[in-house]
């Protein structure tokens, strides 16, 4: 683990702030990009929409922390005023993103579709990088282990040993950034693909919701009837992208 990054002085920078911050970023940009040159979107359109996405993003991954935590938070309620204390979730940070850009898009009559493609990748990214900086805040960890995988935490015990979670989900995103960029090259993107309709998206709603219901097994955390929140959110995700997948899909051959 390594919290503290390096030091300007007296100020600390933390490599979880800085990890997510990069992920972020290259998202931005990368969503940005892949909207306006792969998916024929103007850039006001799509600069727009990541704003919106931006906040709903915000938003959800911290309604998502006060779930993930609530024992904290019943503990002692007047934490939920401190925006600053407390965890947050990427799972409902992705959600926040979702409805937020599908609102604006839907008002300014913009084709969902298309920034959602453009997000598959980058949103696949954010999570490999990210969760890095987890892994060096020593957050996100996962229950006690000793199988060959398993790490040592600085606040545990000697000898104590737990599943890096953080590193699975790198790990997993990883292989779902590369799955949908082998995706992508076989189906093309934009207006060069046959089929005008969400794939990617909903390709990575399942595989990311199935890899968030399965590491969550192994992740510390309240839980309500044996599940985490991650656990739930992650299983309507999985079938809401199920659902998706399969309405592109039926559109697609009615094309034909």
């Amino acid at each position: 683990m390594r919290k503290i990054l390096f030091e300007f002085g007296t100020i600390e920078v933390h490599s979880y702030y800085v990890l997510w911050t990069c992920a972020l970023s290259l998202a931005v940009v990368w969503i940005r990009k892949r909207a306006v040159l792969l998916y024929a979107m103007d850039d006001e359109s799509a600069r727009m929409c990541l704003i919106f996405g931006f906040i709903g993003m915000l938003l959800g991954a911290r309604i998502g922390g006060y779930f993930d935590h609530w024992t904290y938070y019943m503990a002692d309620p007047r934490r939920f005023l401190n925006i600053l204390e407390g965890g947050l979730s990427s799972t409902t940070a992705f959600l926040g993103a979702g409805a937020f850009g599908i609102i604006y898009c839907r008002k300014h009559k913009i084709e969902v579709w298309k920034i959602a493609e453009a997000a598959s990748l980058p949103a696949s990214a954010t999570v490999a990088i990210g969760r890095i900086g987890c892994f060096l805040n020593g957050c996100c960890y996962g229950i006690v282990s000793d199988g060959s995988f398993a790490v040592h935490f600085p606040f545990d015990h000697p000898g104590f040993y737990r599943h890096p979670t953080q590193l699975y989900y790198s790990f997993g995103a990883t292989i779902i950034l590369g799955i949908l960029y082998f995706l992508e090259k076989k189906i093309g993107s934009g207006n060069m693909r046959k089929c005008h309709g969400a794939v990617l998206w909903p390709v990575f709603m399942i595989l990311y919701g199935a890899m968030r219901f399965i590491v969550d097994f192994l992740r510390v955390g309240d839980r309500m009837l044996g599940l985490r929140t991650g656990q739930f959110v992650g299983a309507a995700v999985l079938l809401a992208g199920l659902f998706w997948l399969v309405f592109s899909l039926r559109n697609a051959y009615k094309q034909r």
